[in-house]
């Protein structure tokens, strides 16, 4: 009975002792599983054709760009060998700034475009920020039709209408001669700031008035050009 007892005992140890190396490879293992899947991951994104559409219409940049999946955007950016994907002019006439939905995702797109576009990099990006689309809104005005405050101010400053806005008001406010220039030329202001509808963005902004953040663009025409 004691030779049992002492063959069992040693067989324990035995199975202890060669447990402890499998345990200790578990978080090894589980890291390299990890890694290994990221890796997969990451290679099919390396291949993903750039110009493919889905069933929506939307490109892989596109799709990215409206789920503001500024990662996505990143690795398309890396795997790519120019930036026309970026400049590239989507369904209703959007650009991709007309459809990113969050700073990240803008500051992604707008990376791509410096990181492949170095010397013509304000040039494309004042291009795209003063496209219209079949709507006639400029990427802003699209924008605050989505109720993103957010995102209004990360581009209005890249847009013409925003230089004409702040140059009126440096004229208004210096009142005389130069006052009354600046009012023919708020009249203008006015009908740029109009899309397909006739509806100015201010008004557009104004309509949105119940979405969180927006009050802040309302103010921001209030303060800036109360004419539109």
């Amino acid at each position: 009975m004691k030779n049992i007892l002492f063959i069992l005992a040693a067989c324990l140890m035995v199975s202890l002792v060669n447990a402890a190396p499998v345990a200790q490879q578990r978080p090894q293992l589980n890291e390299k599983l990890q890694a290994a899947v990221q890796a997969a991951a990451q290679r099919r994104q390396a291949v993903v054709d750039l110009e493919k559409e889905d069933d929506f219409g939307n490109t892989p940049v596109f799709a990215a760009a409206q789920k503001g999946d500024a990662k996505a955007i990143a690795a398309y950016i890396k795997s790519a060998k120019n930036g026309a994907f970026l400049l590239k002019t989507g369904k209703n006439g959007n650009n991709v700034f007309h459809i990113a939905r969050n700073k990240d995702s803008f500051l992604a797109l707008a990376y791509g475009i410096r990181y492949f576009y170095p010397r013509e990099y304000q040039k494309h990006l004042h291009v795209l920020m003063n496209q219209r689309n079949e709507a006639g809104e400029l990427p802003v005005q699209t924008q605050i039709n989505y109720g993103r405050a957010d995102m209004f101010f990360a581009e209005i400053p890249y847009t013409d209408l925003y230089k004409r806005i702040m140059n009126i008001k440096s004229k208004l406010s210096a009142g005389g001669i130069v006052a009354e220039v600046a009012q023919t030329e708020a009249a203008e202001v006015v009908e740029m700031s109009k899309d397909g509808s006739g509806r100015t963005i201010a008004q557009a902004a104004r309509d949105n008035a119940s979405v969180p953040g927006m009050d802040k663009v309302v103010a921001f025409f209030n303060e800036n050009a109360a004419y539109l």
